[in-house]
């Protein structure tokens, strides 16, 4: 019995978003399209492959059985149809889409556009808000986003990653500042207040979280978007700001501000480049993650 390729890349992605409408707009397909590739594999392996819980379609056994061995056969028709064609980056008018923290567009985005200019003059970059880590392998393996910038996470075997940095955290304040001696110990950090800077409305940062494990708490004053206007605040007031040094020594000579070094020890911050497995020989993608690696701000 043969059977059409294309059910199988429409059941990757029915498991991959448990929910057959989420399937289909990352197929670029119609639901009524998607729920007929559906029946036809039903019928085929004379299964349900996904039952209906609420919202969401939920796998069955033999849908879990076969998943690993339908990701591979799709993956290995990608790399087939990717070394068939080679990416010519002066004359490609690709669009890709990095999701990107928005601490981090300061220092990765510049030197990126550099490089990617100068090899690639008609090439397209998107910066996308930094995906919620729960949703980083769907929106990969959609498509949505090509590669994601973030700290260390957990991913499963679908998810590529490489280190492109490992940063220390350091304090950021305004010259003068009264309330700091010659030193900045912990008694004062502790007091003092801080600036958070974070796309999310709620919820701690990573050193607040590190901080806890010690048994330590400090004050937030302000919760903003945006690191250079948690920068601008500093230079006028007395509040800290608790960052990476890549990222403070960059405003802090643009602000005339002063780097301190973290009165306790924290973790330093991993930084990652994600991408789906789907796309690892893939030369578009593979193009773009040298060039991201090459761009890399220099501690």
């Amino acid at each position: 019995m043969k059977v059409d390729l294309n059910l199988f890349v429409v059941f990757e992605a029915i498991y991959c978003e448990g929910n057959i409408t989420k399937a289909a707009s990352a197929l670029n397909l119609s639901q009524p399209a998607v729920s007929h590739s559906l029946s036809k594999l039903r019928a085929h392996f004379d299964d349900p492959l996904f039952v209906r819980q609420g919202n969401e379609m939920r796998p069955t056994v033999v849908a879990n059985n076969v998943v690993a061995d339908v990701r591979e056969a799709l993956r290995q028709l990608q790399i087939c149809l990717a070394q068939s064609k080679q990416f010519q980056p002066m004359t490609s008018r690709k669009s890709f889409t990095i999701s990107l923290h928005v601490a981090l567009e300061a220092s990765y985005l510049p030197p990126l556009i550099q490089r990617i200019h100068k090899e690639a003059p008609w090439v397209n970059i998107q910066s996308s808000r930094r995906v919620n880590r729960h949703e980083l392998e769907n929106k990969l393996a959609s498509g949505d986003i090509d590669l994601a910038i973030d700290t260390l996470l957990p991913v499963s075997d679908n998810i590529l990653h490489t280190q492109l940095e490992k940063d220390k955290l350091v304090v950021v304040a305004r010259k003068n500042n009264p309330q700091i001696k010659a030193i900045l110990d912990l008694e004062s950090y502790l007091a003092m207040d801080h600036i958070l800077v974070s796309s999310r409305s709620a919820g701690p940062s990573i050193e607040d979280f590190e901080l806890a494990r010690l048994g330590l708490q400090r004050r937030i004053g302000l919760r903003c978007q945006h690191t250079f206007s948690a920068c601008r605040v500093i230079a006028g007031n007395d509040m800290l700001l608790t960052a990476t040094e890549t990222t403070a020594k960059m405003y802090a000579q643009l602000l005339d501000l002063v780097i301190y070094p973290l009165p306790v020890a924290l973790p330093d911050i991993d930084m990652h480049l994600y991408w789906h497995t789907n796309l690892d020989f893939e030369p578009a993608n593979k193009w773009l993650r040298n060039k991201v690696i090459q761009a890399t701000p220099a501690i």
